[in-house]
């Protein structure tokens, strides 16, 4: 399965043969870090709350019996490296889904656990507070509420309903998915509905006119 990002994942919906069942979406989250023990550390991995792609998650909507039979914890969704931990619970609670990650000691795992404990420190000692994660979407529709893009074509928000938890990675906020412009995934490669295509150029009309305007005023 190919994760990507919401933005990209909203481009190819909008496309009816997208081919969206074989995608994920990664999804970031920045909240506090609890510890519980000795390298055990508690974060919070999803929540209700609409985000800011304007998105939300049902809480309750989260089916986790796949992962956790093969609960990895990864750093910056890359499944080529080894793991820098594993979730020893995922749970839900309220609009929240967390998960207790128990990190790799740094003995005993040569370079993996060198880079794991690192890792753990930072997340302990307050410098590293984001996680992201990798879903399946099973049940989902675009958000019809206006605050949420419900007009706008290529950045309107969307409500999952029902998804799979894929992967959890932990990740700092410079390399978050979410913010970065994916290769290959302009606004241009997707054609919007005659409809949209005109209002799209009217509004660009209308601006260059009020510009040409201010322009002029301004002489």
């Amino acid at each position: 399965m190919e994760l990507v990002s919401s933005y990209r994942f909203k481009q190819l919906a909008r496309q009816k043969s997208c081919g969206c069942a074989a995608l994920g979406v990664r999804k970031q989250s920045i909240d506090t870090v609890e510890k519980v023990d000795e390298r055990t550390l508690r974060f919070t991995i999803s929540s209700g709350a609409v985000d800011r792609d304007l998105d939300m998650i049902n809480p309750a909507g989260w089916q986790l019996a796949n992962y956790q039979k093969n609960p990895v914890v990864l750093w910056a969704h890359q499944p080529t490296i080894l793991p820098i931990g594993k979730a020893i619970e995922v749970s839900q609670k309220n609009d929240r889904l967390t998960s207790v990650v128990s990190f790799l000691p740094e003995k005993d795992y040569g370079a993996a656990g060198e880079f794991a404990d690192q890792v753990y420190r930072l997340a302990r000692d307050g410098y590293l507070a984001a996680t992201s994660v990798g879903f399946r979407p099973i049940r989902w529709d675009f958000s019809q509420d206006k605050d949420r893009g419900a007009e706008d074509w290529f950045f309107g928000g969307i409500d999952y309903h029902e998804q799979e938890l894929v992967e959890l990675s932990l990740c700092t906020v410079p390399s978050n998915p979410e913010a970065l412009i994916e290769p290959g995934t302009l606004v241009e490669t997707i054609e919007p509905p005659p409809e949209i295509t005109a209002a799209l150029a009217a509004g660009r009309a209308k601006r260059r006119r009020a510009l040409a305007l201010a322009e002029a005023l301004a002489r």
